[in-house]
């Protein structure tokens, strides 16, 4: 087998970050009857493309006003 998948805790998603890189490096394998298998330990690097959060404020106000403020 050449390839494979694992699962990882990322980042919560931050309002203010639109994306972020989060990384993971293979330390060892078992298992496959293998008699000398090295894995590579360069990090597998990932890119996550958040989507934007749309933002929506509704102001409410009185449509008169008082001279002197009161």
């Amino acid at each position: 087998k050449t390839q494979g998948s694992v699962d990882f805790q990322t980042p919560t998603n931050d309002v203010y970050n639109n994306g972020s890189t989060v990384s993971t490096t293979i330390t060892g394998a078992t298992g496959g009857n293998f008699e000398q298998l090295t894995p590579n330990p360069t990090p597998a690097q990932t890119t996550i493309n958040d989507s934007v959060d749309n933002t929506t404020a509704t102001l409410t106000a009185s449509p008169s006003v008082t001279e002197g403020g009161v």
